[in-house]
């Protein structure tokens, strides 16, 4: 093998490791963020049994399903789609392109629970959580144009497999995911407290 050739094996050799060492910890962390919804899915009842019949009972009650979420001290501004459980491969709604509401938790509202909004870690959707300060507001509109505006509590890092932290029925609370860690092996959950709602329009 003359010296052309050996060049050009040590450099496919190389190439194909670097993309072996991107690949798999990437893959590990979408299987993970399947994982831990997975998990959340098993211990929650979806919405329109329980929770729903308990909110139409009272009719004094605000809420709305999420449709865009605004943090304007970190310059997220992003549409929010509802993120779906396939129990055939186990699996949760999930892209690059937005954020996605967990539709088996609270929605938007003014009574009780929490309601979950999940997304990869990037630039253009909550990558920028990471360097979140105290006090910091998030701004969540709903279908049915009500804003929701909460209010940055504290963060933690969980396993994917933790989901104690969705199993909340307190005063209404925004929990927002993403992945963190050297190489997003775990979940960065960010509580916030609600501060107020209005009618748009």
């Amino acid at each position: 093998m003359n010296i052309h050739k050996q060049l050009a094996f040590i450099s496919l050799v190389l190439f194909s490791a670097g993309i072996f060492i991107i690949a798999v910890p990437l893959g590990l962390s979408w299987l993970g963020q399947f994982q831990a919804l997975g998990s959340v899915s098993a211990m929650h009842k979806p919405l329109g049994t329980s929770y729903q019949s308990a909110l139409n009972d009272k009719l004094d009650i605000i809420k709305g399903v999420p449709r865009h979420i605004n943090i304007p001290s970190l310059g997220i501004d992003t549409d929010v789609v509802d993120g779906l459980y396939d129990s055939r491969n186990g699996s949760w709604t999930l892209s690059e392109d937005t954020a996605f509401y967990a539709t088996i938790t609270n929605p938007a509202n003014s009574d009780s629970g929490n309601t979950f909004i999940y997304g990869h870690n990037s630039q253009k959707i909550f990558g920028k959580l990471l360097s979140i300060q105290n006090s910091a507001e998030v701004i969540i509109t709903t279908d049915n144009n009500y804003m929701f505006t909460y209010v940055y509590l504290n963060t933690e890092a969980v396993k994917p497999t933790d989901v104690f932290t969705l199993d909340y029925s307190g005063k209404p609370r925004l929990t927002l995911q993403t992945c963190s860690g050297i190489w997003n092996q775990t979940r960065q959950m960010f509580y916030f407290e609600l501060k107020n709602y209005h009618k748009l329009g």
